[in-house]
């Protein structure tokens, strides 16, 4: 997998594509300076498609905020997966997954979106190893994050066959890595108990985005 891009490398690369275009980028161009719409209700209005195969899934907070885009295009028998949020809580790693449902429902009776289902995983494997298991999302102080990176365990049709969803979770992902020196409260063994493997306790949901079945 493709390390992600540095916010450093991000700034320089697009202050390169302004000098060479001798066009201004001004200060109100980024994503968090953008007025971003509100939905109500259950969050789950269609994606539009990008470019050369590609699929915007655009995500929305719990409040039906809009909180950035999630770009996924095929490459050479992968999927390349571009993020740009904005209007997450500051600072640090969140877990971010591709769940199993095209259901983006903000007012869930189990919790937000808790109606995107368990992580995509036709594997049936445990947690770290799911299909739908992507590198954590880091965000910075002002509750900006990117994120790209490319994955050979899906393609995008395997999503958009059954239709998918893209979350964010409040808590960092640990991936089921836990050391056989710990042991988990009431777990009868060392190493991870039943539910960091199947979420590797990220917590709860915090932002959607509904990949439609086509």
């Amino acid at each position: 997998m493709r390390r992600p891009l540095s916010r450093t490398v991000l700034t320089a690369a697009a202050a390169a594509a302004c000098l060479a275009l001798a066009a201004g980028c001004g200060s109100d161009d980024g994503p968090a300076a953008a007025s971003a719409p509100e939905v109500s209700g259950d969050a789950t209005s269609a994606p539009a498609t990008g470019a050369a195969g590609s699929l915007d899934v655009v995500l929305h907070d719990a409040t039906g905020a809009e909180v950035g885009t999630v770009t996924l295009t095929p490459v050479d028998g992968a999927v390349r997966v571009e993020g740009s949020l904005y209007g997450l809580p500051a600072g640090g790693y969140h877990g971010f997954h591709i769940h199993q449902k095209p259901v983006c429902d903000p007012k869930a009776a189990d919790g937000p979106f808790s109606t995107a289902g368990g992580h995509f995983n036709p594997g049936a494997t445990t947690h770290g190893d799911h299909a739908g298991d992507l590198p954590p999302l880091l965000v910075d102080k002002d509750g900006t994050g990117e994120l790209q990176a490319q994955t050979d365990r899906f393609q995008l049709d395997d999503l958009r066959s059954q239709g998918a969803a893209v979350i964010v979770h409040a808590q960092p992902d640990n991936f089921a890595h836990i050391p056989d020196r710990y042991t988990a409260q009431g777990a009868p063994t060392p190493g991870p108990d039943e539910r960091t493997n199947a979420t590797g306790d990220a917590g709860d949901r915090i932002a959607c985005g509904v990949i439609e079945k086509s």
